[in-house]
């Protein structure tokens, strides 16, 4: 009995700092995004100084290698009945690789990266897109769902 308080009150806990933690990434990434936006108007109206706390950009995480996205949409593509968004995409894109597919900084760069793969796909007429009220959804081209049958 003791053991099961114990660890409630740990679980609660627990979400608690996850949820503060989740709240203090989000409100750091809108300040780091201030920031250079600040830094990219000093640059443009002509500042040549020293910035103090100016930090280069991180790292890009790699999520998928050579090929790897490309191959992981047309798979998504050819199982959904439906076409789907670029952002949909990246959210399915997060769980997989079990990302915090809550965090809008990181959402906004995988979407942007699954829509420049899907623009390249377009272009190699693997998929096709389609303006809606929804916006610009994407789905395979008759030609890769029987190319998908064959295989």
């Amino acid at each position: 009995m003791r053991d099961e308080a114990l660890i409630t009150g740990l679980l609660a806990k627990r979400e608690e700092l996850t949820r503060e933690n989740a709240e203090l990434r989000e409100r750091m990434a809108i300040l780091s995004n201030d920031i250079e936006a600040i830094d990219r108007v000093l640059d443009a109206c002509g500042f040549k100084g020293e910035l103090e706390g100016k930090t280069p950009r991180a790292a890009r995480i790699v999520l998928f290698y050579r090929n790897e996205l490309r191959d992981y949409l047309l798979a998504e593509l050819r199982k959904s009945p439906d076409p789907l968004t670029a952002r949909q995409l990246a959210c399915l894109v997060c769980q997989t690789e079990g990302k915090d597919s809550s965090d809008r900084r990181l959402i906004t760069d995988v979407t942007r990266r699954v829509g420049s793969a899907l623009r390249k796909m377009r272009a190699s007429r693997m998929i096709e897109g389609q303006r809606t009220q929804a916006g610009q959804v994407w789905r395979v081209t008759a030609g890769q769902r029987l190319h998908h049958a064959d295989a």
